[in-house]
């Protein structure tokens, strides 16, 4: 599997998952603020569109998260320096898979905004234990 994404990545893995994960970070911004719009805290076009949005962005960003957990677990696996960032992209899958069945059940909707806003803080902290250092090349 490693040979696979080192060749997909044209031996780039690294720079493929952090511009990944700088897109999934943005997508997720983009998602509370469809979120906000959804719940009327951010008075800003009407909620259905908005939820609409988040449900079909939230979609694509699943896949997203998912790839690149693949992609990391394949060529970087489980070293020790990065524990914060193996723990909170673990939770992320947590989250994510937690959040999935809540909206496929169409129970528990009450802790979707909790569950969404759980899930961005621990996207956050994924990318913001890597993607800097890497981005100003000391990884």
């Amino acid at each position: 599997m490693e040979n696979t994404i080192v060749e997909l990545t044209r031996g780039n893995p690294g720079s493929v998952k952090t511009v990944l994960a700088s897109v999934i970070l943005a997508l997720a911004v983009y998602q509370l603020l469809l979120a906000a719009i959804g719940y009327r805290k951010l008075p800003v076009g009407k909620p259905g569109p908005a939820f609409f949005t988040h449900r079909a962005s939230g979609d694509m960003l699943a896949v997203l998260i998912v790839v690149v957990a693949l992609m990391c677990l394949a060529v970087f696996g489980f070293e020790g320096d990065y524990a914060l960032h193996i723990g909170a992209a673990n939770g992320s899958l947590v989250v994510l898979g937690v959040k999935i069945a809540v909206v496929r059940s169409g129970k528990g909707g009450q802790l979707l905004p909790y569950l969404g806003t759980l899930l961005f803080l621990l996207l956050a902290v994924t990318w913001f234990t890597v993607a800097p250092d890497f981005l100003a090349g000391e990884d």
